[in-house]
């Protein structure tokens, strides 16, 4: 994994706040990627920050990733500051002083078994949960202030009734990390992430690699992901946890990058993409509207249409004047979410909350 240069964006606030980050869990999902670097830019900036993650029950299958891991580092390994887990949240012993943060719609929720705490509480709310309504009601209806990522979640947060929205605060992405590592005539393909998360719709993205494979059997195709591969797709094709600089690598060879979820929060990988100088087409499912300007820098397409997504790929293939134009509008879109501006707005609002 590679390591975040902090060095240029640390200006110490005027007031330093003591953070606890609650995770639900230590893996490897995007979720706990952001909160990992929003810590560490927090820690540089001179506050006293902790991350809190849940631990899991131990299970026949938890084992048999966890072998599979030993040889890959974990995103919260990363983090600078102290870490450490539970299994019941009231057991956990918080300072006093500590602005409780709750990352995701489980964590939201258990802040409300913290109510006998006077500390200030916060919903950091990266996506909704369209497959458990329950709990996205149960955390939602909470009368503690929220963040989301994007601008998709704050009429839905606000329907329910709960916190004040705060802030809309994007995530950032890391141009020393994500950039492109190959000439523009050595693109040769189309990328893609795998999951099997139903937020991901992994059929979408299986009939669409299927179908890319048969109109174009010139273009190679190129999947990365967590998990283990589908028989669908050849090995050779196939990179589990790749470093950041392999997900690098990928990206800059992939002409086009494909998004073909039912739900998603922010999606890093949009960035990553274009700043690697990857053409992203994406289903229009939250927040890649906030990102992608459809036909400018990108194209938007409805959730699920197999149909439309190929059409798109396959446009921006036969066309490289257009592939070219997006290119650059990408890589100027990518510019334009720094972690600084981020952590800025995360600040704002953290101060704003310990005055009420």
């Amino acid at each position: 994994m590679g390591k975040l240069d902090l060095s240029a964006e640390n200006p110490m606030s005027s007031k330093i706040m003591n953070i606890v980050l609650i995770l639900p869990g230590d893996g490897i999902s995007g979720g706990v990627r952001a909160t990992v670097i929003v810590g560490n830019y927090l820690l540089n900036r001179g506050h006293a920050v902790r991350i809190l993650y849940r631990r899991s029950p131990i299970t026949i299958k938890k084992i048999v990733n966890y072998v599979n891991l030993l040889n890959k580092k974990k995103w919260l390994a990363d983090f600078k500051g102290k870490t450490d887990s539970f299994k019941d949240i009231t057991k956990c012993y918080f300072n006093e002083s500590e602005i409780i943060i709750g990352v995701g719609m489980w964590v939201s929720k258990q802040l409300a078994r913290l109510s006998s705490l006077s500390n200030p509480k916060l919903q950091y709310i990266h996506g909704a949960t369209p497959w458990d309504i329950k709990l996205m009601v149960e955390a939602l209806k909470l009368s503690i202030p929220k963040v989301v990522v994007a601008s998709f979640l704050k009429p839905i947060v606000e329907s329910f009734g709960g916190g004040e929205v705060l802030a809309i605060i994007p995530n950032g992405i890391d141009r020393d990390q994500y950039f492109p590592s190959v000439d523009n005539a050595k693109r040769d393909g189309i990328g893609t992430i795998y999951s099997s998360h139903p937020a991901k719709d992994p059929e979408t993205i299986l009939r669409v690699l299927e179908k890319i494979s048969k109109l174009r059997p010139d273009i190679t195709i190129r999947v990365f992901s967590t998990e283990k591969r589908p028989k669908q797709i050849p090995k050779s094709s196939y990179f589990r946890l790749p470093s950041i600089e392999t997900a690098r690598e990928i990206y800059s060879k992939s002409l086009v990058w494909i998004v073909a979820s039912k739900s998603e929060g922010f999606s890093m990988p949009i960035l990553e993409a274009m700043a690697c100088g990857s053409v992203v087409v994406s289903t229009d499912c939250g927040g890649p509207r906030d990102i992608i300007k459809n036909g400018e820098n990108g194209f938007l397409v409805p959730v699920g249409d197999v149909e439309g997504i190929a059409k798109k790929i396959s446009e921006l293939l036969e066309n490289p004047s257009l592939l070219k134009y997006m290119q650059t509008h990408g890589k100027e879109t990518a510019e334009r979410f720094t972690w600084k501006s981020s952590i800025d707005a995360l600040e704002n609002a953290l101060a704003g909350l310990q005055k009420t």
